[in-house]
């Protein structure tokens, strides 16, 4: 059901100026505690992306990805983590509804539980994983933990999962960090916002995808 509602605001709201859904960590916790202020945008809103030394899972000799003028979810996840496992096929099913859009891309980079990984236990793990819930995603991996080190110190990376919203403009737009069922949608809506900055019409190629 919940694709459903996915695939109809990405149509019925593609309209829309702009989205603003920046990430508040532990809210439900602040609040409790009597909290009236509205916590901070996440610290990596704002930054810009380079390079990012990434491993291709299927093809290792694959060039890293690029991120200018393009649309990027950039997700940290790893098959060991019961919330990241709940929320990659709702992305998995975004980027099929995108998959003519060629300003889009799902970069879901897939780490062990701690420390270096083995890029080949990596690998097949993860292919276990996607064959076995059936899920078409653009896997890659981050064996030596560089970009996990980079994403520690610059851009605010302390949990699985973590998404990144990318513009064209390589800078961090949004960043969603743990696991809700509404985020699914928010992230969907995020994403139409700045696909209108690269292209003329992204409902008509989500409509096209579906």
């Amino acid at each position: 059901m919940r694709s459903h509602l996915t695939a109809y605001l990405l149509s019925r709201h593609a309209s829309l100026a702009a989205v603003v859904a920046l990430p508040i960590l532990a809210t439900s916790l602040l609040c409790a505690a009597g909290c009236d202020s509205v916590a901070p945008p996440h610290p990596a809103v704002g930054r810009t992306v380079g390079d990012l030394p990434l491993l291709a899972l299927a093809d290792p000799a694959r060039r890293p990805p690029t991120f200018t003028g393009k649309v990027t979810l950039l997700n940290f996840w790893g098959t060991w983590c019961p919330p990241c496992r709940r929320e990659l096929p709702g992305l998995a099913r975004l980027a099929d509804r995108l998959k003519n859009e060629a300003a889009f891309q799902l970069i879901a980079v897939s780490c062990g539980s701690g420390g270096p990984d083995d890029a080949g236990r990596l690998a097949a793990s993860t292919n276990a994983f996607l064959a076995e819930e059936r899920l078409s995603v653009d896997a890659w991996g981050d064996p030596d933990g560089r970009v996990r080190q980079i994403f520690a110190s610059a851009y605010g990376f302390q949990a699985f999962p973590t998404t990144y919203l990318i513009g064209p403009d390589a800078t961090v737009r949004q960043v969603w960090v743990g696991y809700r069922s509404r985020d699914e949608t928010d992230i969907a809506l995020a994403i139409v916002a700045l696909l209108k900055k690269v292209t003329r019409s992204p409902a008509a190629a989500v409509s096209a995808a579906r």
